[in-house]
């Protein structure tokens, strides 16, 4: 037998609501049974803002196209550390640009946010 051939498998649907789970015996007898009490509702959750997500610290630039560009231009080689000091670079100039956009009402950064 393979795994796709589903002779073992049980074809169930999950229910649309969870069943409450009964009270225990001791809860129920101690409860009072009077019509005036609200019944519970759905139980209440608290939404909280998410915590900012930590920007990942990859690499933003192709290293071999940089490594070649500058050793064609300088026959220099190039350290890999170059490739995080210019990520960090680019990401800086990117926020920037992010908030020139933003100011301007735009949702779509372009090259004019970008300043030298």
């Amino acid at each position: 037998m393979s795994h796709r051939s589903g002779t073992y498998a049980i074809e169930e649907r999950a229910p649309a609501e969870p069943a409450p789970a009964p009270a225990p015996a001791a809860l129920r007898a101690a409860a009072p049974t009077s019509a005036a009490s609200p019944s519970p509702g759905p139980e209440r959750r608290v939404v909280r803002e998410a915590a900012p997500a930590r920007e990942p610290e990859e690499v933003l630039i192709i290293a071999s196209r940089l490594k070649d560009w500058v050793r064609e231009r300088s026959d220099f080689n190039t350290s890999a550390e170059v490739m995080d000091v210019l990520s960090d670079i680019v990401r800086e100039a990117t926020r920037d640009a992010i908030d020139h956009a933003r100011a301007e009402g735009r949702k779509t950064v372009m090259a004019r946010d970008f300043r030298r």
